[in-house]
């Protein structure tokens, strides 16, 4: 471990130390990368997302009673309906005349519950195959879900669910990189939606994905910020877009060629003096 990034580490833990949070200066430091040693990544992102206060007096509350709140939305939107009373013996009131495991109705609770079930598997999966070679997806977690695990719970309902919105995002507008054409026609939809909606984590290795997220959960305006790394991506393969034909430049643009996220990082700053 070089010098320099021992300094660093004692840059953050310094601050991190202090009875209430200077945030001004936690961002400051976080915008060019934080270290991953003693966990120091994942608290600051913590901080950096607003799930923990500034006053360190209150971290170790705040984190049973999310935890709590987190077990609570298990219960009421993935524990199987009527489990709880068919442990029992007693009657279970959720399968009923009108609603019943085989009920199409898109009003049951056991539809939602199936359709709901399907969509956490395929997560599931996506999780595992994401980066198989890095332990992180392979280990269980220091607060494993045993409402999920264990299948004998004692919940009894699904309850209310959350309604699930569209996904909706920006997209980077027509700029002065001449990428959008009309001779073309690509437009910023064709591979923007994906750069935005999933903060570029589909286009580098997770590393380097980690890197940008410390960016631009440091910035007071991050996604204003990633908007701005989409635009600095654009420009520095400005030149072979240009030269391009159709089916080129979409390659290039759904497997984007450069792999120093820092320079991309070092291109979007400049881009955000600039204004």
């Amino acid at each position: 471990m070089s010098t320099r990034h021992q300094s660093r580490i004692a840059d953050f833990q310094d601050v991190l130390r202090e009875p209430k949070i200077a945030l001004g200066k936690l961002r400051e430091l976080s915008f060019s990368g934080i270290p991953c040693e003693g966990g120091l990544r994942c608290l600051c992102w913590k901080i950096l997302l607003n799930y923990l206060p500034l006053e360190r007096a209150s971290w170790t509350s705040i984190l049973a009673k999310q935890r709590e709140l987190y077990s609570q939305f298990l219960r009421e939107m993935i524990i199987q309906p009527g489990i709880a009373k068919a442990n029992l013996g007693v009657s279970r009131e959720d399968v009923t005349f009108e609603d019943h495991p085989l009920n199409p109705n898109p009003d049951s609770r056991w539809n939602t519950y199936f359709k709901d079930n399907e969509v956490l598997l395929q997560i599931d999966k996506d999780v595992r195959r994401l980066c198989p070679d890095i332990s992180f997806f392979q280990r269980p977690t220091d607060y494993p879900c045993l409402l999920i695990l264990d299948p004998q719970n004692e919940f009894e309902t699904l309850r209310k669910r959350v309604e699930q919105t569209t996904l909706k995002s920006q997209t980077v507008a027509k700029n002065r990189s001449g990428v959008t054409n009309q001779e073309q026609n690509i437009k910023p939809q064709f591979f923007a939606f994906r750069w935005l909606t999933l903060l570029l984590s589909q286009e580098f290795l997770l590393p380097d994905v980690i890197r940008i997220w410390d960016t631009l959960f440091a910035d007071d305006n991050r996604f204003d910020f990633l908007l701005l790394v989409c635009c600095a991506m654009l420009v520095l393969i400005r030149e072979q877009l240009l030269g391009g034909d159709f089916t080129l430049n979409m390659r290039l643009l759904q497997d984007y060629p450069i792999t120093d996220v820092h320079h991309i990082l070092q291109k979007a700053k400049e881009l955000q003096d600039s204004k």
